[in-house]
């Protein structure tokens, strides 16, 4: 029933226990016989190396559990669980008959506490330990799609100003001109307002302080021009005398673009009516 290594390491763990070692042939319920090794072989394996007595310590968990059939303990478990037996005296305790094991079976039985249920569910169907999956993390980088920024350029093309009239024209640069530049060679002259409206369209009094300018200053003759309501100081040279006059009518008559004819109260402030005309220098301001 033994295998010579069994039986040898039962003999040994037999003379070398401290009290009685009752082997049992008999395996309790639910032993996996197909898987594990002969139940009288663990039962008195476990009580000679004292497994008993070293519940919940790192001993009972390395030596105490049940060996598969394939195994045999002097191969299969660490030389640690088997010391003690070769440390011991040998023991003097000689194998009762079969017929004494019944008091005994009751008191030392491995079964007693549980033990070999504790390895009976995890023997009876040894399973095939799972490989540890082992996932590597792996990171993909996604472009971005912010598109980049583009600059936009608006071009305005600029609209064409009307083209003037050539008289609007001409008055506009004599304007410009004559008020960057002081005009001289003209002569000053002066004329009754008699309640009639001016070609800028306003009646005036001959106490205001009035001119006509060039009808070739002044433009279309039928139109307001663009000179009506502009300021003019006038300056009689011999005299040095000064009048700032507005313009409020034009004067087709004048001897030339530089002569200005003026109110009565305007031709006082610079010479005399007796003088009828004077030498005048002038500018727009």
């Amino acid at each position: 029933m033994f295998s010579p290594a069994s039986f040898a390491f039962v003999v040994t763990a037999v003379s070398s226990v401290s009290g009685l070692v009752v082997p049992r042939a008999t395996p309790p319920a639910g032993w996996a016989i197909d898987y594990l090794e002969p139940y009288d072989t663990y039962h008195t394996r476990y009580l000679a190396i004292g497994c008993i007595s070293q519940h919940n310590t790192p001993f009972f968990d390395k030596c105490c559990h049940p060996l598969l059939a394939t195994q045999n303990a002097v191969t299969d478990l660490p030389a640690s669980c088997t010391s003690s037996l070769s440390a011991s005296p040998t023991s003097s305790a000689l194998i009762p008959t079969p017929s004494d094991d019944s008091d005994d079976d009751e008191e030392d039985d491995c079964d007693e506490d549980g033990d070999s249920d504790e390895f009976l569910s995890s023997a009876a169907a040894p399973s095939t330990p799972t490989p540890a999956v082992t996932t590597t993390p792996t990171t993909t980088r996604v472009p971005s799609t912010t598109p980049n920024p583009v600059k936009t350029t608006t071009l305005t093309k600029a609209s064409p100003s009307p083209t003037p009239s050539k008289a609007t024209d001409e008055a506009r640069v004599e304007a410009t001109s004559a008020s960057q530049s002081v005009n001289s060679g003209g002569f000053a002259t002066f004329f009754y307002q008699n309640g009639v409206a001016g070609a800028c369209g306003t009646v005036h009094r001959d106490s205001d302080l009035i001119a006509a300018i060039d009808g070739e200053r002044y433009g279309n003759l039928s139109v307001r021009s663009s000179l009506c309501g502009k300021q003019v100081k006038i300056t009689n040279p011999a005299n040095n005398k000064s009048v700032v006059v507005t313009i409020a009518d034009a004067c087709p008559t004048c001897e030339n673009r530089n002569s200005i004819d003026l109110s009565l109260a305007a031709f006082k402030q610079i010479g005399t009516l007796d003088q009828g005309m004077v030498d005048i220098k002038w500018s727009f301001i």
